[in-house]
C-alpha cells in the first residue's frame, strides 16, 4: 500500500488526498475543478467551468488488483471525439508504488487495461504512418483513419497538465484479441500506449463493485467480436495471406513470360504432325481459328503411342475418354482446349472437309489460365477488404467484386443462386446486428456531486 498525505485546495480550501507518489504534477479539485501545480506551491493553474462529473463505475481513492499487481486510482480524465457520431469513455489513472502508471479505461460498458509503451519505433512509424504494425510479434492494423479527441473532465492527480477542451490526434491499430496499439499526438509529443481488454467481472471483483451477469445479446455481440478479432486478425492468418496473395501476383506476372509456343501453323488441307512436349508445367493449350463456322466439320485428334488421348470438333471435346462440353457455337471462328499432358511426344491430327479456307493452330505449353488465377485474386481481395475494414463497412464492394468474379468464369446466369443466398445471410445477420444493438443502462447507481 502506497503512503498518501492530504493538502488543502489554494482555491476552495477542500481537503484534497495526494495518492500517487513523487512524479504527480497535477491535481484537480473533485469540488471547484481547480487544476493546483503539485510542484509550485499548489498554484492553480486552470479551472474547469461549469463542469459535470460523468458517471463511471470507479473513484478516485479506489484499490485494485490487475494481473497480481495492487493498483490506486488517483486520477479521472473523461474523453469524447470530435467527429460524428460522437463517442466518449473514461480514463481512470493508476498507480502502484512498484509498477508505476497505467489506466483503466471504461467505454460503452467494457473495461481495459493500457499501459505505455516505450520500445515502440516511433521514428519509423513516422516516416511511413503504416496502415499495419508488427510489436512484440503481435500484428496490429488501423480499421479506420486517425481521428481528434478532446478532454471534458478532469478530476484527481496527473503525471502531466490535462486542461478542459485540450485536444490530441489517435492513430489506432487493433492486434488480436481485443489487443491495441494507441499512438497519441499533443503538439510535438507522441507517446504509444498497448490497450488490452479485460473481464469486467474480475475488474468489479477486484475493485469491490458488484457485477451483474452480462445480457445474453451482448454476450453474443461480444462472441461475434471475439471470432472477429481472433480469426482474422491474427498474426498467422496475416502472413498466410500475404503469402498466398504475394504467390497469386507473381504466377499472374510470371505467366506472361513462362509459356513458350512448340507449334504454330496454317493450312488448307488436313494436316499431322509430331509435337513434343518438354515441360509437365501447368497446361497446355490447343487453339485452331480461321474456320467460317460448323460446316467446316473440323476435328482435332491427339495419339500418344497409337492411342488416342484428346479430340475436338464441333459437338464435342473428350479428354481423357471423357466428353467434357460442346467445343464451339455455331458462329465462333475460333475455339481453345487447356488439358494437362505429361512430357512425351504426341501424334496430332487435324482432319478438315473444306479446302478452300486456311486453319491456323498454335499449341502452347506451360501454360497458366489467367481466368482462375483472377477467380483467386478477386477472392484474396475479398478476404483482404474484409481483414481491414470489417464486413459491415465493406458489404457490398465485397458483393460487387464477388459478382464480377462469378461473371468472368461461369456467366451472368451463374449469378442468380449466390445472390440469393448471399441476401438471405445478409439479412439474417443484419436482423441479428439491429437487435444486439441496443442501449445498455449502466449497472451501478451514482449521484453527481
Amino acid at each position: 500500500m502506497s503512503k498518501h498525505y492530504a493538502i488543502k485546495c489554494t482555491n476552495c480550501a477542500a481537503p484534497l488526498d495526494i495518492l500517487g507518489g513523487g512524479r504527480i504534477n497535477t491535481v484537480t479539485c473533485s469540488y471547484c475543478h481547480s487544476i493546483l501545480d503539485m510542484n509550485d506551491h499548489y498554484k492553480v493553474l486552470a479551472k474547469f467551468n461549469d463542469t459535470k462529473r460523468p458517471q463511471g463505475p470507479f473513484k478516485i481513492g479506489m484499490r485494485g488488483n490487475i494481473k497480481g499487481v495492487e493498483w490506486t486510482i488517483i486520477g479521472w480524465i473523461a474523453y469524447r471525439t470530435a467527429e460524428f457520431p460522437t463517442e466518449e469513455w473514461s480514463e481512470f489513472f493508476l498507480y502502484s508504488p512498484t509498477h508505476g502508471y497505467a489506466w483503466l479505461v471504461y467505454e460503452n460498458n467494457k473495461i481495459y487495461f493500457s499501459k505505455r509503451v516505450r520500445d515502440f519505433d516511433l521514428l519509423a512509424w513516422q516516416e511511413k504512418k503504416p496502415k499495419t504494425l508488427f510489436y512484440h510479434k503481435g500484428h496490429y492494423l488501423q480499421k479506420e483513419a486517425s481521428y481528434l479527441t478532446y478532454i471534458d473532465y478532469v478530476e484527481g492527480e496527473l503525471n502531466w497538465v490535462a486542461k478542459f477542451g485540450d485536444k490530441f490526434t489517435t492513430w489506432d491499430y487493433n492486434g488480436v484479441g481485443f489487443q491495441v496499439l494507441n499512438i497519441e499526438k499533443t503538439g510535438e509529443e507522441i507517446e504509444v500506449y498497448h490497450t488490452e481488454r479485460l473481464d469486467k467481472g474480475d475488474i468489479y471483483s477486484a475493485f469491490g463493485l458488484e457485477y451483474v451477469e452480462e445480457s445474453k445479446t451482448t454476450l453474443q455481440s461480444d462472441v461475434k467480436n471475439i471470432i472477429y478479432e481472433n480469426d482474422l486478425r491474427s498474426t498467422a492468418y496475416g502472413k498466410i495471406f500475404l503469402l498466398l496473395f504475394s504467390i497469386i501476383i507473381f504466377t499472374l506476372i510470371s505467366s506472361f513470360f513462362y509459356e513458350n509456343t512448340i507449334l504454330e501453323t496454317s493450312f488448307k488441307t488436313s494436316y499431322q504432325k509430331n509435337i513434343t512436349i518438354k515441360s509437365n508445367d501447368f497446361l497446355t493449350a490447343i487453339k485452331i481459328s480461321g474456320y467460317k463456322n460448323q460446316q467446316e466439320n473440323l476435328k482435332i485428334l491427339l495419339y500418344k503411342k497409337n492411342k488416342k488421348i484428346f479430340e475436338m470438333n464441333s459437338f464435342k471435346t473428350i479428354f481423357p475418354n471423357k466428353e467434357i462440353k460442346k467445343s464451339w457455337s455455331y458462329n465462333s471462328k475460333s475455339a481453345i482446349a487447356y488439358i494437362k499432358l505429361k512430357k512425351g511426344t504426341y501424334h496430332l491430327i487435324v482432319k478438315k472437309s473444306n479446302v478452300n479456307n486456311i486453319v491456323s493452330i498454335k499449341i502452347t505449353q506451360k501454360v497458366i489460365r489467367l481466368k482462375y488465377l483472377f477467380s483467386l485474386l478477386v477472392l484474396f481481395l475479398i478476404v483482404m477488404i474484409y481483414y481491414y475494414y470489417g464486413t459491415k463497412i465493406s458489404f457490398y464492394f465485397i458483393l460487387a467484386l464477388l459478382a464480377y468474379s462469378i461473371t468472368i468464369n461461369w456467366g451472368i446466369e451463374a449469378m442468380l443462386i449466390p445472390t440469393i443466398i448471399i441476401a438471405v445471410i445478409y439479412s439474417h445477420i443484419n436482423t441479428v446486428y439491429n437487435n444486439n444493438d441496443l442501449d445498455e443502462d449502466d449497472d451501478w447507481d451514482y449521484d453527481d456531486d
